[in-house]
């Protein structure tokens, strides 16, 4: 008896303490303005609107602000720093990077056991890097490895500090052209800091508007070429020179003011910089599709990407099955099932044995003007046992695995999706999110069902996020299908036979038909 009465007085002492506690009064504030924040994300008219962000901003400080004890105070902080960089990128101004910087240096300050201090403190630095305040990144970096001492952004403000100062070497200039749409891709000796600004014409000076960007620390490469040639209607050509000791202007001449975005990737290090003629819609891909096919104004445009090529044979399978070659027959598969189609018009990145840069394929998906871009790859682990199937559209957020996934596919190393996870975090915004995952959704439902109805069952890994270069920078949603696992006994055997391929490529075409009809997701 006195054990029930003892249990019984615990649970009324638990029941009477939450109610005490009540509910956390901060969790509504920081949802609402989550919602708002997701909005803006998914590309609308309003995320190309800097008072959407600063005002989204807001709402996360006033978490902050009002409910200081929140589980979700530190969260809001960041969020608001990441809003206020929004702004920034919108504006170019210099107070909403002040005020990104007061966020980040709030939260860490204020929480400083929080999960997101050392990613606060390293991106406080490298908007104070960004600047040219060396000395401040400085002292931002030195505080993530002196008070963040666990996280995972230790490694990597120890390297900024090693590098920091250090001039890159700007090696040369490529560059891909659609009708209005150009990217061009310079060519770097390490990830540097990296100012962009536009200018108007002047016709009187006989100068054309123009899209600069300053790189700082940095020195012109011996093979770097003075000008480069575009004409393509759109960017008239590129010009690279030594600005002053420490900066190198790359500057774009436009045939007429135009969107432009700036972003930086790793292994190797490069800058990309692509333009687009025109404005650039916020119109739900899915509507603007069946609005195209049902007004007969063009046909669905796709560009499918088999994963790896040439020098790149992408993961090894067992008796020496490359994944470029899988992935290749299924594009190519893939390719003739929706060209059957009424009202489908299809584009490879690559329909021979060549290798081409992650940058170059999205480039294409570009330039070509398409509504979906799918690129197919087959899974790869150093255990023998994993095995099935997963879809991934663009994301910052992702897991140990999915980062390590991410890495093998970006041809670079972990570590340094570490840092560009917050630099994606920027490129997100132009990426068309929502659609994405709706893909992603239809894709990977299509081919769990359609394989399972023909082979047995499938194991559903399911759809997730990742940091992937080939998606990065797409303005279609965009999706990356691991078809299988190649280095799984059974998959790789699969996967090796012509009948399972076209399988796969007849459950992807159903799949992409179902998202574009508007029942995908």
């Amino acid at each position: 008896m006195r054990a029930a009465l003892g249990a019984a007085w615990c649970l009324l002492l638990v029941a009477v303490c939450a109610a005490w506690a009540g509910p956390d009064p901060g969790a509504a504030l920081y949802e609402a303005a989550r919602a708002r924040y997701r909005q803006l994300e998914a590309d609308g008219t309003p995320a190309r609107e800097v008072s959407a962000w600063r005002e989204v901003a807001d709402r996360f400080l006033r978490v902050a602000d009002e409910a200081p004890r929140s589980a979700k105070a530190d969260d809001a902080l960041y969020m608001a720093g990441i809003c206020r960089e929004r702004a920034a990128a919108l504006s170019s101004g210099v107070g909403d990077r002040r005020a990104a910087v007061e966020a980040y240096d709030r939260l860490a300050r204020s929480y400083p056991g929080s999960r997101l201090a050392d990613d606060a403190l390293f991106r406080a630095g490298r908007i104070r890097e960004g600047a040219g305040d060396i000395e401040g990144a400085r002292t931002f970096y030195q505080r993530v490895v002196r008070d963040t001492q666990q996280g995972d952004m230790v490694p990597v403000a120890k390297a900024r500090l090693r590098d920091l100062g250090r001039p890159s070497r700007v090696k040369g200039v490529r560059r891909w052209s659609g009708p209005r749409y150009t990217r061009v891709v310079v060519d770097l000796g390490r990830t540097v800091a990296y100012q962009v600004g536009a200018l108007p014409p002047e016709p009187d000076a006989g100068r054309p508007a123009r899209v600069y960007v300053d790189l700082r620390p940095a020195r012109l490469g011996a093979g770097c070429a003075a000008s480069t040639s575009v004409a393509d209607g759109l960017v008239r050509r590129v010009r690279v020179a030594q600005h002053d000791r420490d900066t190198v202007r790359v500057v774009l001449d436009l045939e007429e003011a135009a969107d432009h975005r700036v972003f930086p990737l790793e292994g190797p290090a490069r800058l990309v910089i692509d333009v687009f003629g025109g404005r650039r819609t916020g119109e739900d891909v899915v509507t603007r599709i069946l609005r195209g096919q049902e007004g007969g104004v063009r046909p669905v445009r796709v560009v499918i990407d088999p994963g790896h090529g040439g020098r790149d044979p992408g993961a090894l399978g067992p008796g020496g099955l490359r994944e470029k070659d899988v992935t290749l027959a299924i594009a190519r598969e893939l390719a003739r099932l929706l060209e059957a189609r009424p009202g489908w018009e299809v584009r490879l990145t690559r329909d021979r044995d060549e290798y081409l840069s992650l940058e170059e394929r999205t480039a294409r998906a570009n330039a070509f003007g398409a509504d979906l871009f799918v690129s197919i790859h087959a899974n790869a682990s150093r255990s023998r046992r994993a095995r099935g199937i997963e879809t991934y559209y663009l994301s910052p957020a992702s897991d140990r695995s999915a980062r390590r996934l991410a890495a093998l596919e970006n041809q670079g190393r972990e570590e340094d999706l570490v840092e560009m996870e917050h630099i994606l975090a920027d490129v997100v915004l132009s990426a068309k999110v929502e659609d994405s995952r709706r893909l992603a959704e239809a894709v990977q439902q299509a081919l769990v069902d359609e394989l399972a109805r023909r082979g047995g069952p499938v194991r559903d890994l399911g759809v997730k996020q990742g940091p992937f270069y080939v998606l990065t920078g797409a303005v279609m949603p965009a999706v990356l299908v691991e078809t299988s696992f190649i280095t799984h006994p059974e998959e790789a055997r699969r996967l090796a036979d012509p009948g399972f391929r076209r399988q796969v490529a007849e459950a992807l075409a159903r799949g992409v038909e179902r998202f574009a009809k508007g029942r995908g997701g």
